[in-house]
């Protein structure tokens, strides 16, 4: 069976999905693998148009209607969560009707923001890469920053504002809901099968990360190796493996039932 499957150059993605990707675990799916910027994912799910796809939390009510949720593949946690940067170390609040750059609309980072700061803003979108550039170049007030951001954003001489996800925490006392992998509503009787193979893809990844390491480093743009490490010891976790246990609070995220996962 020929798969879409999209998912990130980040490396907790590349890391998770790399045995698959590469054969080194069993499986029989033909994929027909597609990356980019999980900004350019969730525009894929929209339309519907991959078959497996990483996506932001935040734009699950958009697409619930194509897809559902696997319970593993994704990232959650503590302690992971976007954080608010500037070049002035000033309150969020005093920056209502400045422009704040956001990765995207339907990201999990735009909707905490404006779960917790509102949107009396001129929010301007930019590639996640490109945020803390146009903080220093001062094109914006200040940036909503994901991924590896957190790990350099004082390299780049920034201030953290406000971590959105510490503000997550306290309120729903639960993992940060960050990204989830969905499967196509068409592709349910393949779920079982599916998540198996992600799994193992994990696991073979924890135990012979030497025979990955050059496609996860490959994809990782100008990170250097202790980014890397720090960025999947952060990101891919028990969560990643079984979401499970984490299903109610995310739940309550989503507006939603359970129904949304399989």
């Amino acid at each position: 069976m020929k798969l879409k499957l999209g998912i990130s150059t980040c490396p907790n993605d590349t890391y998770i999905f790399a045995a698959m990707i590469k054969g080194l675990v069993k499986h029989d799916f033909d994929l027909d693998l597609y990356m980019d910027d999980v900004q350019v994912l969730n525009g894929l799910a929209i339309k519907g148009e991959a078959d497996i796809v990483k996506v932001s939390y935040g734009v699950v009510p958009v697409v619930k209607d194509k897809y559902k949720i696997l319970r593993t593949g994704g990232a959650l946690g503590f302690g992971c969560g976007p954080l608010v940067v500037s070049s002035e170390d000033v309150p969020v609040e005093s920056l209502r009707g400045k422009k704040i750059a956001i990765p995207g609309v339907n990201t999990s980072a735009f909707r905490f923001f404006k779960m917790f700061f509102g949107d009396d803003f001129e929010f301007v979108e930019l590639r996640f890469d490109m945020i803390m550039p146009a903080i220093a170049s001062k094109k914006v007030a200040a940036g909503v920053i994901i991924h590896e951001g957190r790990f350099i954003y004082e390299q780049q001489g920034l201030k953290k504002l406000c971590d959105l996800g510490e503000l997550y925490e306290k309120k729903f006392n639960s993992p940060i809901p960050l990204g989830a992998i969905l499967i196509r509503n068409e592709l349910l009787d393949q779920a079982d099968k599916i998540t198996s193979v992600i799994r193992a893809s994990i696991e073979y990844a924890d135990n012979y990360y030497e025979n990955i390491a050059d496609f996860v480093k490959f994809h990782a743009q100008e990170m250097d190796d202790s980014v890397i490490k720090n960025h999947i010891q952060l990101y891919v976790n028990k969560y990643s493996k079984d979401v499970t246990p984490a299903i109610e609070g995310l739940c309550s995220f989503l507006g939603a039932d359970k129904s949304v996962f399989v």
